[in-house]
């Protein structure tokens, strides 16, 4: 008998449950002749539901999406499909990404199974580990950056939605989450601000000729580790559905996260001092936005991102007298 475990949230929150027989049914057809024991859903991240699948002989991560009417801010929109289109270029660029056994849909949403890593959330041990080990994970996390870097597209942007110039993306991820804004009446003063501000940088933008390959979510918290002293080791890096493909240093993990030497040293040049400053702030003032929306998601203040917000303008307006 096949145990199901969700957990348990109220009917506000933006996670909510998965049909119980449809899931039962689904996981049966992904695999056939695999006893499976039980089905427990992880206390883990703010957007898709992650369940553990134990069969007889093996585990797996399945992920299931957002309803369809969720409602989701013009970045997070087909983010599993994003996922399953850029999941050969992520795979083929380190072995460090877990392998996409397939893409399905279960309860009318997307999904998708993926095998079990043993190991530690690097997230929920960093402040256990010693200042040797996590420069050693930030060095190899580096390293794994750089090699995800060196792959090349085609476009700029999310897989399926690409454009030709990057500053087209970055206009079109800003005027989307804009909107975003204005629907949930919380555009404000900063933000008018960064948008009239914009344009004086396309040109900036621009320069960046190349599209690479970023993970879009290269922290911590989806990084797997196993090992201790100087045995200590990545073993997966997961959670690819926010990739696309741009400027290296796009990733909001380098510039508002921030890394350690370490991380810069395994990279192998630090990008926030060869990237041009204006870029740079274009990105933050960018990503801050986004923090707005979270921060009215989650219930939470939005004031002190609204003051980071205004720094930057200040910053690109520095940098337009210049």
């Amino acid at each position: 008998m096949m145990l199901i475990h969700q957990v348990s949230r109220p009917q506000t929150a933006f996670q909510q449950p998965v049909d119980e027989s449809e899931l039962r049914s689904c996981l049966q057809r992904q695999l056939p002749g695999e006893p499976i024991l039980a089905v427990s859903e992880l206390d883990a991240g703010l957007f898709n539901n992650t369940f553990r699948v134990d069969t007889a002989d093996r585990a797996y991560i399945l992920k299931v999406a957002p309803a369809a009417d969720a409602a989701v801010f013009y970045n997070e929109r087909r983010l599993m499909q994003r996922e399953r289109r850029i999941s050969e270029h992520l795979r083929s660029a380190s072995s460090l990404v877990p392998e996409y056994l397939s893409f399905f849909s279960v309860d009318g949403r997307q999904a998708l199974l993926q095998p079990f890593v043993d190991g530690r959330l690097w997230g929920e041990e960093i402040a256990r580990l010693s200042e040797s080990e996590n420069c050693l994970l930030w060095q190899q996390l580096g390293e794994f950056a750089a090699t995800v870097h060196a792959c090349r597209g085609t476009g700029f942007g999310y897989p399926g939605h690409e454009f030709t110039r990057w500053s087209r993306f970055i206009v079109d991820n800003v005027e989307g989450m804009v909107e975003d804004c204005r629907q949930q009446a919380v555009l404000g003063v900063e933000i008018e601000q960064y948008l009239a501000l914009l344009p004086h940088f396309l040109p900036a933008l621009d320069r960046i000729e190349t599209p690479a390959l970023l993970h879009g979510d290269l922290w911590p918290s989806n990084v797997i580790f196993d090992g201790t002293g100087a045995d200590i080791h990545l073993e997966a890096v997961i959670d690819g559905e926010r990739a696309f493909w741009g400027d290296p240093v796009c990733d909001w993990v380098l510039i508002l996260y921030g890394v350690p030497d370490a991380f810069w040293q395994g990279y192998g040049e630090n990008l926030l001092q060869t990237r041009e400053p204006a870029c740079i702030a274009v990105y933050r003032g960018m990503y801050f936005i986004l923090n707005i929306l979270e921060a009215i998601r989650f219930d939470e203040s939005d004031a002190p991102v609204r003051q980071r917000l205004a720094a930057v303008n200040d910053e690109l307006e520095r940098l337009q007298s210049a």
